[in-house]
């Protein structure tokens, strides 16, 4: 599950619940029907870009000794999106969160890059791609996250996951397909190439990445993670798919659209649970993972299974998390990010793939409904979009990228009717 992480730098970010300033569901008589298309304008506003031009890079060893990263050439007017721009807006939390206002994910950066593309902002997409590229690591790949906007060049290179690398790969693709500029080529097909040495041949499944953190002072970045995901094999598959429409010589040269198929039905075959119609959060080997996360049980999940063609499952998916993932959180409904997470635990991000299903569904005023709460948290709350309502362990109450381009994309076809587009690939 694609969660904050819980440990940067050998310090948790976040505490177990504290007594805090909160968000709660009684909101100002404004923000009960809120004016979503003025609050739509106002979050394309809200992502904030700063320039990246760091004086050294560099990464953490296993003792937390500092070793050079040497990055690819660096554009002058790279940019960098800010992951928690405003981490401390809301009192409570923990005051090492605070260091979270120079934060930047490589999740983020291509989530920002493909609201960006298809916002008609080629050039600020660019220039976030800039970035991106000058990180990438000679194998193709990427770490996971590193301070923009200060001279502390810190970049957890050695922590590497498939669902960020594929996430890179999905931006730098519609960005390619959207402008016809060809300058990330190299960087694409390492990374595509990156992403196909992860396939297990016996399974059809992509393995995890590599590095760990053991408890809060202890990092391995050799580690092998050597298990499969769920989350990441639906993003895997997405990017495979994208790369085959934003590059046909590349996808036949690299056998993608086999790849993508193959994928496909190991997805379906060694993930989906019949008995309780949902995806398992992954699998090591013969052991199966039944633990049920809100993204891969439901909601993302429902998004991919759309893109198969298979609605009926889609809606099961989505039944699944309606009955088992609800959670009232503050006074606001939403939906938990796993099934025994702390009681009001809302995971905004996740649950705003849940009307957008239901959108995609033709389930109008099902998707309208699920909608409201989402819509009233950005008018409560401010933009960017908050990632939770309170503080929980990686929960944060703070303004948030990912979220907010998340709304943005809900907001643009659930309210404006606008075409869908992001994982749309068939």
């Amino acid at each position: 599950m694609r969660l904050a992480i819980l440990l940067l730098l050998g310090v948790a970010l976040l505490p177990a619940c504290r007594p805090s300033q909160l968000l709660r569901a009684d909101v100002p008589a404004k923000c009960q029907q809120p004016d979503t298309h003025a609050l739509l304008q106002l979050a394309r506003q809200s992502l904030v870009l700063e320039a990246y031009r760091p004086r050294a890079i560099y990464d953490l060893d296993a003792n937390d000794r500092p070793v050079p990263f040497r990055a690819n050439p660096l554009a002058a007017d790279a940019l960098a999106v800010l992951s928690y721009p405003e981490p401390r807006r809301f009192a409570g939390g923990d005051r090492d969160f605070a260091r979270m206002a120079h934060r930047s994910f490589l999740y983020d950066n291509a989530l920002a890059a493909l609201w960006l593309v298809h916002d008609g902002d080629l050039a600020r997409a660019r220039r976030v791609l800039a970035t991106v590229a000058a990180l990438q690591r000679p194998d193709g790949a990427w770490g996971f996250g590193f301070n923009a906007g200060v001279d502390d060049g810190y970049y957890n290179a050695a922590y590497v996951r498939t669902g960020t690398v594929a996430w890179v790969v999905y931006a730098l693709a519609h960005y390619r397909s959207a402008s016809g500029d060809t300058r990330y080529d190299a960087t694409l097909e390492r990374a595509t190439r990156w992403l196909l040495a992860q396939r297990d041949a016996s399974s059809d499944l992509f393995f995890a990445g590599t590095g760990r953190w053991i408890d809060a002072v202890h990092f391995q970045p050799q580690w092998p993670a050597r298990f499969f995901a769920t989350e990441h094999q639906i993003d895997t598959w997405f990017a495979l798919q994208a790369v085959t429409h934003a590059w046909p010589a590349l996808a036949q040269a690299q056998h993608l659209p086999d790849v993508a198929r193959s994928l496909a039905a190991a997805i379906q075959q060694r993930l989906w649970l019949p008995d309780e119609q949902r995806f398992a959060q992954g699998r090591a080997g013969s052991h199966l993972d039944a633990t049920s996360a809100l993204d891969v049980a439901g909601t993302w999940s429902a998004l991919w299974l759309l893109a198969q063609g298979d609605a009926a499952r889609a809606r099961q998916a989505l039944a699944w998390v309606a009955a088992q993932h609800v959670v009232v959180a503050r006074g606001w409904t939403g939906l938990r990010p796993y099934r025994d997470s702390p009681p009001e635990t809302w995971f905004v991000e996740a649950s705003i793939a849940q009307p957008l299903a239901h959108a995609r569904l033709g389930q109008h005023e099902v998707a309208e409904q699920e909608w409201l709460p989402l819509a009233q948290l950005a008018c409560a709350g401010g933009l960017p979009v908050v990632y939770a309502p309170d503080w929980h362990a990686d929960f944060p109450l703070a303004p948030a990228t990912a979220p907010t381009v998340w709304w943005l994309i809900a907001a643009q076809e659930i309210v404006e009717g606008g075409a869908p587009w992001l994982w749309t690939e068939r």
